[in-house]
């Protein structure tokens, strides 16, 4: 396979380029700037583009010159510059998707794997009360309530409709609350898992009155990888759309105690009860995540300590 990831150099794009090169794959990672803080360990190891996926001319030339057959399209812009500048948002989201699908269909493209995300769903289990944590399927009412959500779920109806239009293989990959190294430093309040492991790593004071006993499915970036690489390769499933999570409820307090095992000194304080962890809608939840075990052959792969190991580990290495 000869595959472009879209949003190469970012948090997910590092981590399923760098499970292609353990392959024997060389990606092309396409990203609108030059950071390899992330992919220090790869960077010999892919080739790199830097540009607008927003320029067709641009991507075409990229889809030719490297001879791709698969597009892995992670480039989004985050939920808080979305909402700050809606033209841009939509214009890297959904007209960045169309620009995607149409180098797909032109170039005879086999499959393009689009990463969605829980947003789709908008105020999941309801806002009052506690949510009831029934699994959510991928026929969960789709009512999004920020941009981001609107986005991706204009991206997710574009892409049927060049799937059934034109035949083009697209795959939207809907992924709950993900965590892993470069996170923090890149998305900040979106990362509240993220900021428990960095800050009990640093020592750092922070007291958090409330939220411990929260649960909701959080995946680490390692899984988050592995289903986009599995979606690439998986036999032609008959539905398009997957749930990646780990199918399981998790708390802070299970991160906490898990980040306590590595660094006993932390000084962390976080309180019991229920919490929105910085967010302004809930958007709790647990996936059910049986139809990517049958069509992609996905199964998460990291429990909360086995994640906050290798996001430790992971920084160690690439010395942040």
């Amino acid at each position: 396979m000869n595959i472009l990831i879209t949003g190469g150099m970012g948090v997910n794009g590092a981590v399923t380029a760098r499970l292609m090169v353990r392959d024997g794959l060389r990606p092309v990672l396409l990203d609108n700037r030059e950071d390899f803080s992330l992919m220090q360990d790869i960077k010999r190891n892919v080739d790199c583009v830097i540009g607008d996926i927003c320029v067709p001319v641009f991507l075409t030339q990229v889809v030719t010159d490297y001879k791709i057959d698969h597009i892995a399209h992670l480039a989004a812009l985050m939920p808080e510059p979305a909402e700050a500048n809606p033209r841009l948002g939509v214009r890297v989201g959904a007209e960045g998707t169309v620009n995607v699908l149409e180098v797909a269909r032109s170039k005879k493209i086999k499959r393009v794997v689009f990463t969605s995300s829980k947003a789709v769903y908008g105020e999941i289990n309801g806002a009052e009360g506690p949510p009831d944590y029934k699994p959510v399927r991928e026929d969960y009412r789709k009512i999004p309530a920020d941009l981001y959500g609107s986005i991706k779920v204009c991206s997710e109806e574009l892409g049927r409709y060049y799937r059934e239009t034109y035949g083009i293989e697209f795959i939207a990959l809907r992924f709950v609350s993900i965590y892993g190294p470069g996170k923090e430093a890149r998305h900040g309040p979106l990362s509240f898992y993220g900021q428990l492991i960095e800050k009990a790593r640093e020592g750092a004071k922070w007291v958090i009155p409330e939220g411990g006993d929260q649960k909701n499915d959080a995946v680490y970036v390692g899984d988050v990888g592995r289903s986009v690489y599995l979606a690439l390769k998986a036999p032609a499933p008959g539905v398009w759309t997957f749930n990646i999570g780990t199918g399981k409820a998790v708390t802070p307090r299970d991160f906490l105690n898990a980040a306590a095992k590595l660094f006993p000194a932390h000084r962390i304080e976080l309180g019991p009860g229920p919490s929105k962890l910085g967010r302004s809608k809930q958007s709790y939840c647990i996936f059910d995540i049986t139809a990517s075990r049958e069509h992609l052959g996905y199964e998460p792969a990291y429990s909360v300590e086995e994640g906050v190991r290798d996001y430790v580990a992971t920084m160690d290495r690439l010395g942040r």
